[in-house]
């Protein structure tokens, strides 16, 4: 398992036995780089924990902890964990600051505990089995042991839905995510599950917008300072959007040197935001490095989806892996600008369902007419983005708010599904809170910790580069949740008060931008250089049942032939086409011999 793991930790590897508990790790060496090593355990041995993430406040933990009386012989943060659960028991997490995926073997009750930061950036899966109970950072590690591999049909039935595979499922019917902001607890065979943190909307604060500004600057800077704590060099990725721009601001405010920016672009300009990456470059005399990324997925891919272990269909996991790879050969660490768009309303869906809500009022025979008159819009690759915006808009106005949301997000519809995956229920109707609040309630839930975090860890650790997400600070999302949703979505601009915070700071260019989002040209490349992988695989491949045959074929010929664009429905084919013969067929001895 550990040998697997290897790209996540590639400084340190690390074995103890307590009792009827083995505890393995993998260090990857930013803080206390000489006596980090894993595992760690309490003075009298008792208490055994391993970690992955970063504990920006172990300092001030470990202080509190000193006064009563424990002894530490460590400067690194996972040194506090064992000591914490011995003096708070599982609520120790809720004295966390950071990213964390934790397991504790308590041996004086055989009690194992499985902790996960609050918004789910570090992952952490476990499997519970007649032979004992596992648990790694990635699905692959699990999948060396001999586990019941049985595929979770209901699973991938989400998949074909969101793109991704929401916790606590996995692909695999034996094995079980820890969801973000728990702890789950296994003992003698019996596991308990506890929700320690979920992000709160209400009560809003009573502050003026002035007020509401200031308590932003103050407690996002402070989440970019103390992420700059690192015995190794760090920088930070570069989009050129708001976000990660301001992060390179405050992260030139705090750091005595120039900051080392990175950026990836396209040789297809429509697609490249170097030029906005630049001038932020430029604005704050960064160290910055480009990277120009070409076509060659076929080769990452197949690597890719060994380290996420199921289907995934976010295609920006491809330059975010090429981006963290370019970083990784100058720094350890790099900090990003995720959360941003959950936190402060920053998707086209945010003004959508706002302007949706209003046509609600509207007879709902009438918004179907309006629906059914959308259909006429074009929906080729060549037709104009506005209109393709607006039909997608358009679609599901009869609709409620869930099944637009679903829609307006979603990859496929009930005619995809294959024999197999028919044979189960669909999925619940989506309950989505009132307004902008609402929205984001299920974002920071389950698009953010499924899709986006997924991307950011597995491309990062791949890299065996740590990223950080100031913006995901569990201090700024409790902030910035119960700001009043005018605050966010104003006259239909998205992200009003961040803007403010930066007016004077980022070139006028980037405050006035639309957001572009991590796209590339996927598009192009499946109809050029991955077509001969496209035909093979999903043409020409073998028929598992998944998915209804003739249905993905006329997708993707559509796709092929120019007719229609199916650039995110022939990606997330691909995915899974590449998952169940790279992860699901290939035998574990041999995914561990072929890394």
């Amino acid at each position: 398992m550990l040998e697997v793991l290897r790209h996540r930790g590639p400084d340190d590897e690390g074995l103890a036995s307590s009792g009827a508990a083995t505890l393995g790790a993998r260090r990857l060496a930013i803080i206390d780089l000489a006596r980090g090593h894993q595992p760690m355990a309490s003075e009298d041995g008792r208490v055994v924990a391993v970690q992955n993430g970063e504990l920006y406040n172990f300092r001030e933990v470990r202080e509190a902890l000193a006064v009563r009386g424990h002894r530490f012989t460590t400067d690194n943060d996972t040194e506090v964990i064992p000591h914490a659960y011995e003096e708070w028991g599982d609520a120790f997490v809720e004295r966390l600051r950071g990213m964390f995926a934790i397991a504790l073997w308590d041996a004086g009750r055989e009690r194992l505990v499985l902790a996960r930061d609050r918004l789910g950036k570090k992952p952490l899966a476990y499997a519970v089995t007649d032979g004992g109970i596992a648990f790694a950072s990635e699905l692959q590690a699990l999948l060396t042991l001999p586990i019941d591999r049985a595929v979770d049909d209901e699973a991938l039935r989400a998949y074909l839905t969101f793109g991704y595979i929401d916790a606590p499922r996995t692909a695999f019917r034996a094995i079980r995510k820890v969801r973000p902001g728990t702890v789950v607890a296994i003992a003698r065979g019996a596991v308990t599950e506890q929700v320690y943190w979920r992000p709160t909307f209400t009560p809003k604060l009573a502050l003026s917008e002035d007020e509401a500004l200031e308590r932003l600057r103050t407690t996002l800077t402070e989440a970019v300072r103390v992420r700059l704590i690192s015995d190794v060099p760090l920088g930070v990725f570069l989009s050129g959007g708001l976000d990660s721009s301001t992060i390179v601001a405050l992260m030139a405010q705090a750091s005595a040197g120039p900051v080392r920016t990175f950026a990836v672009g396209f040789s297809d300009e429509s697609y490249s935001e170097l030029r906005y990456a630049r001038l932020v470059a430029e604005r704050f005399g960064t160290e910055h490095h480009e990277l120009v990324v070409e076509p060659a997925a076929n080769d990452v891919l197949p690597r890719l989806v060994r380290h996420l272990g199921e289907p995934f269909a976010d295609s920006s996991i491809v330059p975010s892996f090429h981006v963290a790879q370019a970083a990784r050969r100058h720094v350890t660490v790099a900090l990003n600008g995720d959360g941003g768009d959950e936190l402060f309303a920053g998707y086209d869906r945010y003004r959508a369902a706002a302007l949706a809500a209003r046509l609600d009022r509207v007879p709902r025979p009438l918004r179907a007419v309006a629906a059914r008159l959308a259909r006429a819009l074009p929906a080729g690759p060549h037709a104009p983005a506005l209109l393709r915006r607006a039909r997608r808009f358009a679609l599901p106005l009869a609709d409620d708010a869930g099944t637009r949301y679903r829609s307006w997000i979603g990859y496929f519809d009930e005619r995809i599904l294959g024999e197999r995956l028919r044979r189960h229920a669909p999925a619940p109707a989506l309950a989505i809170g009132e307004g902008v609040d609402g929205l984001q309630e299920l974002d920071l839930t389950s698009y953010l910790p499924g899709d986006l975090l997924v991307k950011m860890d597995i491309a990062t650790m791949a890299a065996s580069l740590e990223g950080r997400s100031p913006f995901l600070d569990h201090e700024v999302v409790d902030l910035v949740n119960r700001l009043p949703a005018r605050l966010k979505l104003r006259g239909g601009r998205s992200k009003h008060l961040l803007r403010r915070l930066m007016a004077g700071v980022l070139p006028d260019e980037i405050l006035a931008r639309r957001k572009m989002g991590f796209v590339m040209p996927v598009a192009e490349w499946v109809r050029g250089p991955l077509r001969p992988m496209v035909t093979d695989l999903l043409l020409d491949g073998p028929d598992r049942g998944f998915v209804d045959r003739e249905e993905a074929r006329r997708v993707v010929r559509e796709h092929l032939d120019g007719r229609v664009d199916r650039t995110r429905q022939v990606w997330a084919l691909l995915m899974l086409e590449l998952w169940s013969r790279e992860v699901v067929e290939r035998p574990a001895e041999v995914r561990v011999l072929a890394r």
